[in-house]
């Protein structure tokens, strides 16, 4: 009997454990809790963009220098004479603007791929919004301004103007004898010789020298240290006697 016993009751206790581990299954799928899924999840296919391409960069531009510049049919036109390379491409103007009396432009062409050798000439016509009148032109940024001279044709301009004196005593063009020096003085002048007394340095005696009329302005010739003809007419025969003459003693 007591044997009996001993098996009746690890098999009540077997079937308890059944009956209990069968009724928590039945209780998780009631109550539908989730669960992790080990598996990987599914990733999405970005198919990829194709490689961009960058812009080709804009094509170069060669300046070319203006030898010339002449009017134009109209009122707002200029012909622009100019030597083009044989290779390039395109003759045109750019960069066109006007501005405070002055018009701003360049000359440009579209390099090509053959060795420029030969120039060729011709003239590119240059369009403004204002009439052209007498306004400054400047071509190329670098190069010497462009200006209608009293004659009607276009040039360039020197130092004192675009209408400097005719008179060649005129101070304006002695002034340009200046150079460096700290003080001149005019001794005598006419048309084609210029006597002046400069100073070149503090308490330094003043230096008289001698000046040729060329068309570009006052030419030095000789310097001399002693007052009178004597000196000036050895070093320089062809001077003015009676320019010399009048001269008196150097300070």
């Amino acid at each position: 009997m007591a044997d009996r016993r001993r098996f009746v009751r690890p098999f009540q206790w077997s079937a308890a454990v059944l009956l209990g581990g069968g009724a928590l299954f039945a209780a998780v799928l009631a109550a539908d809790i989730p669960y992790a899924d080990t598996a990987p999840a599914p990733t999405s296919f970005v198919p990829k963009s194709p490689t961009s391409i960058a812009p080709a960069p804009p094509e170069a531009t060669l300046t070319v220098a203006t030898t010339g510049v002449r009017t134009g049919p109209d009122d707002r036109s200029l012909l622009l004479q100019v030597r083009l390379p044989d290779c390039g491409r395109e003759p045109r103007i750019e960069g066109l603007t006007e501005e405070n009396n002055i018009i701003y432009a360049n000359i440009v062409i579209t390099p090509g791929a053959a060795d420029c050798r030969e120039k060729v000439p011709s003239e590119i016509k240059l369009t403004t919004m204002a009439p052209i009148a007498n306004r400054t032109l400047v071509l190329n940024s670098g190069e010497a301004p462009w200006n209608r001279l009293p004659d009607g044709t276009w040039g360039h301009c020197g130092a004192l103007g675009c209408d400097p004196p005719a008179d060649h005593c005129a101070d304006v063009r002695v002034e340009q004898t200046r150079g460096e020096a700290i003080d001149i003085h005019t001794r005598a002048c006419d048309q084609m010789w210029l006597v002046v007394d400069r100073t070149n340095f503090p308490q330094s005696p003043s230096l008289r020298v001698l000046y040729r009329w060329v068309p570009e302005g006052w030419q030095s010739v000789t310097s001399v240290k002693t007052e009178g003809c004597e000196e000036i007419l050895a070093k320089e025969p062809q001077f003015s006697r009676a320019l010399c003459e009048k001269l008196g003693p150097i300070p």
